[in-house]
């Protein structure tokens, strides 16, 4: 009689569990079916506002933020980014999905998750993905926030999603997977900034780098983390730390790749202090080049911080081996606490073009993907032309191009071009070869932004070399094969149109290329 008593307890147990978990795959699966419809109505105009790219991904209707997760899998590219599918508004994250054959022309694909159980009811951050096994698993930030009349705490964990498809996802039952734990809680770190893995295999075990702050100092830092199976972990040490607050008070969407015999760590620092004119933006997004002691945790770095770009809005950047081993970078254009014109037509936000990152020297380089070429169109090309004051070339002009250059300074001090120009508006690129700085002024470019960057860029043979690609409402400009990159979102009108090359002294352009560019929105 007992033993039947126990098989029937037994019984209403395992009911009991097997319906808990059906709840749970059902509360994330309803989640992401309102957060679609919801989606999928908000986006009927979108593509077809001013400002709405023609060649970058962009959200299909409201709120995009960093990508989280750049992985091949199934044959196909999958960027994850954060996104907030009910407004334009920064909260409320969710997961948005495309997928690429060639990482130029993109798919929407179904949002790929929700909040909606206790670790991360508040939003799902930032995170990264990996393939193993013939599964693609997703590392993300939950966000749970507590609210009384003292005070508001944040706390943060990582989280672990799993899929056969690469479309439908489920939440692991050993969530959270990474959290602050009372055995590693001496380094003292807390968990109220503690977010956006970047996970990876080496060999037969899976490492996990995690952004955080230290709180005795201040300081950013990133934590080492290995596994087994992806859902146990443990820390190994403090990768990389910042030191007297010269690097930041938190260290933001970290990231690791192996490049030959170096190794290149990723960092998103915020609160970096302006030096002179460098480091002029709320936040930052660089690198270390070095290597990485698997034992140890520690990363040994060979030579200083460097940006991957040194205009306005460039943040967060994911990496992706490609089939052919490149490896490809995005990341967001735009800048936390910028505003964002569009999203009074209901999308904010969008995605840097795809760049191939390299080491030369080392130091990170990273220049436009080749396969840009394929939306080239109506090309006008001249060479060996002089230019000095003002000068307008017939049939360079337009909303939407690339262009590249090689100027020859050697009887010139200073040379400019003014894209987007109308007889109110401009944005303005200009080197001076005596100081050798490449500015980027946006003072106007248009509606709601302002301001200038600027660069050192040491010329070769009195050489510059520009690559610019334009498009809506973004500007990205590449400087002697990738040496220094400057990008920025711009709101001019759409009369803002003609293209200006000006310069003091005489310059020579030894080969003047333009190109309009196909949408990749209407193949």
């Amino acid at each position: 009689m007992k033993r039947i008593c126990s098989a029937i307890i037994m019984a209403i147990l395992a009911l009991f569990f097997q319906n808990a978990l059906c709840s749970e795959a059902a509360t994330h699966k309803e989640s992401l079916q309102k957060a679609q419809a919801i989606l999928d109505n908000a986006s009927v105009n979108v593509i077809n506002s001013k400002f709405y790219p023609s060649y970058h991904i962009a959200p299909p209707a409201n709120f995009m933020n960093s990508p989280s997760g750049f992985v091949y899998f199934n044959n196909q590219y999958h960027l994850f980014f954060t996104h907030n599918p009910y407004s334009v508004k920064d909260e409320n994250m969710h997961w948005g999905h495309y997928v690429s054959s060639d990482l130029i022309h993109w798919s929407e694909m179904p949002v790929a998750l929700a909040p909606s159980e206790s670790y991360d009811k508040d939003g799902i951050l930032s995170g990264s993905a990996i393939v193993d096994e013939g599964m693609l698993y997703l590392l993300y930030t939950g966000n749970v926030v507590n609210k009384t009349e003292e005070k508001t705490e944040r706390h943060q964990t990582q989280n672990l999603a799993m899929s056969k498809d690469g479309i439908n996802f489920a939440k692991s039952a050993n969530n959270a997977v990474i959290k602050m734990a009372p055995h590693y809680s001496y380094l003292e770190f807390s968990s109220h900034d503690f977010r956006d893995p970047f996970v990876w295999k080496q060999s037969d075990r899976y490492y996990a780098l995690v952004g955080t702050q230290y709180e005795k100092t201040k300081d950013g830092a990133v934590l080492l983390f290995k596994s087994k199976d992806l859902r146990n972990w443990v820390c190994i040490n403090i990768t990389a730390i910042g030191s007297k607050s010269e690097m930041g008070y938190m260290w933001e969407s970290p990231g690791f790749l192996h490049i030959g015999s170096d190794d290149v760590l990723f960092i998103s620092p915020q609160g970096i202090k302006p030096h002179g004119k460098q480091f002029l933006n709320k936040y930052q997004s660089g690198w270390f080049v070095g290597n990485l002691d698997y034992n140890t945790g520690k990363f040994k770095q060979k030579g200083p911080f460097g940006l991957f770009d040194y205009g306005f809005d460039f943040y967060a950047p994911r990496v992706v081996k490609t089939q052919d081993n490149r490896h490809v970078l995005i990341g967001l254009l735009g800048m936390s606490g910028s505003k964002l014109t569009e999203s009074e037509d209901g999308w904010a936000g969008m995605m840097s073009i795809p760049r191939e990152l390299k080491i030369l020297n080392g130091k990170v380089s990273t220049v436009p993907l080749p396969e840009l070429k394929a939306l080239r169109e109506h090309t006008v090309a001249y060479k060996d032309q002089k230019v000095s004051t003002a000068r307008e070339f017939p049939s360079i002009n337009g909303k939407v191009f690339e262009l590249e250059t090689e100027a020859d300074l050697t009887n010139a001090k200073t040379f400019s071009i003014s894209i987007r120009t109308s007889p109110s508006q401009e944005t303005i690129l200009s080197y001076d070869k005596d100081s050798k700085l490449l500015k980027l002024n946006r003072d106007k470019s248009g509606r709601d932004l302002s301001g200038e960057r600027e660069v050192v860029v040491p010329l070769n043979n009195n050489l510059l070399k520009l690559h610019i690609f334009a498009d809506k409402s973004s500007v990205e400009i590449f400087a002697n094969d990738g040496q220094v990159v400057m990008s920025s979102r711009i709101y001019p009108d759409k009369h803002s149109t003609r293209i200006k090359f000006s310069a003091v002294g005489e310059v020579k352009l030894n080969y003047l290329n333009f190109y309009k560019l196909k949408s990749i929105y209407n193949d």
